[in-house]
């Protein structure tokens, strides 16, 4: 079968998570058998490592199939030639974007990926989710499409080879220094200041929490800079190298090096529907890599912790069960625990098993009966109407 899989995200060798998931699902499903072409914004160019052809016009004529985010996916889309509509639904856009400021830049995309849910609903043939409460968000938005569309559990991966043995110093940390790896952007769901503060609460130890701030590829609504966490730190009174920030964005073929050398990798995050619905992505470097883990109590990865015994689950804002948690996982007892826990659970998450979901459907997945796109249409139009609005005067 002819596959499309679509990013609007920037994928080469240095990139964020949604161009890596595209990049790795369109790997998969090449790897199985099918001719696949991965559509990807302007400046993208091919990572290390055997993919499929790129380019930045979509072949929307040459595709049988279509994987894409299901918030970027454009007006004709929904239209036209009965091909498999595949959206990709594993990132909570709407809940993320209900927690970032509310500026103009944010009102745009909020309600253009709004606009795009009706006709999602409308016409995909199947959704991706990550998690089960993803799952569950999707079927309620679906409960009125006869026949049943399926949602087929595709969650985050690794890659299916071992992590190469290289590992690499980090600027500022001292050689004989712990480092927890705050691995990832700082976004406003995620909860740096708490673990900033159970960090503090360990005194003179020595371990210094780690933090990229580097500008996300592609640009970002989001900026956290240098001077952010470092005056972040200062709040909690902790100064480099308690606090290091990691000045470049690590290319994807070396985050080994940087993971080899982390002793726990920690994502923490506030509570909310953008918790519950989350799937932290870049938790999954820590299993591919066998680094402990140190997560909020919510969501899908925090559950697998618990249940897996890959780290610590700590209740979202509690800077004392925090620390009490980084004293814990910092032993070399927990280190070991943790390791082999990992280990004896990694290969479940190869990108290959992963996606085996999607790959088993796309042969035997029949175009679903389409309601008509009128209604929907309508709903998004309105939607989109909001966007030439003038601003109102505060």
């Amino acid at each position: 079968m002819k596959v499309l899989v679509l990013t609007d995200d920037r994928v080469g060798p240095i990139m964020a998570g949604s161009a890596l998931r595209a990049w790795e699902l369109a790997r998969a499903v090449m790897h199985a058998g099918h001719t696949v072409c991965l559509a990807a914004a302007p400046g993208s160019r091919a990572p290390v490592g055997e993919g499929p052809p790129l380019v930045t016009r979509p072949p929307w004529r040459w595709a049988e199939a279509v994987v894409a985010p299901a918030w970027s996916l454009p007006p004709h889309a929904f239209v036209g030639r009965r091909v498999l509509l595949i959206a990709d639904g594993a990132t909570p856009l709407l809940a993320e974007l209900e927690v970032l400021p509310d500026t103009a830049e944010v009102r745009h995309r909020r309600i253009s990926a709004a606009a795009r849910l009706p006709l999602v609903l409308a016409r995909a043939d199947a959704i991706l989710a990550a998690g089960e409460a993803q799952i569950a968000w999707w079927q309620q938005r679906l409960r009125l499409r006869r026949p049943e569309v399926p949602v087929l559990p595709v969650p985050f991966g690794i890659p299916d080879e071992p992590p190469p043995a290289e590992r690499s110093e980090i600027e500022g940390v001292p050689r004989d220094w712990a480092v927890v790896l705050w691995w990832g952007g700082v976004w406003p769901w995620l909860d740096l200041e708490t673990l900033l503060a159970a960090r503090a609460r360990l005194g003179r130890v020595p371990v210094s929490i780690v933090v990229p701030v580097a500008s996300r590829p592609g640009g970002s609504v989001a900026r956290f800079t240098e001077e952010d966490l470092l005056e972040m730190a200062e709040r909690h009174g902790l100064a480099p190298p308690q606090v290091v920030p990691l000045g470049q964005w690590v290319p994807y073929d070396q985050r080994h090096r940087i993971l080899h050398r982390t002793t726990l990798l920690a994502v923490l995050h506030h509570p909310g529907l953008e918790a519950r619905l989350s799937f932290r992505t870049r938790a999954l470097d820590g299993v591919w890599a066998g680094v402990p883990l140190l997560v909020s109590r919510g969501g899908e990865v925090a559950d697998l912790v618990a249940v897996h015994r890959w780290g610590g689950v700590v209740p979202t804002r509690d800077e004392v069960a925090a620390g009490a948690a980084l004293e814990a996982l910092l032993t070399e007892r927990e280190q070991i625990r943790c390791r082999h826990a990992i280990a004896r659970t990694r290969d479940q998450w190869r990108w290959s098993r992963v996606a085996a979901p999607l790959i088993d459907a796309l042969p035997r997945l029949p175009v679903a009966e389409r309601g008509s796109v009128l209604l929907p249409g309508l709903k998004a139009a309105a939607l989109l109407a909001r966007l030439t609005e003038p601003e109102r005067e505060p």
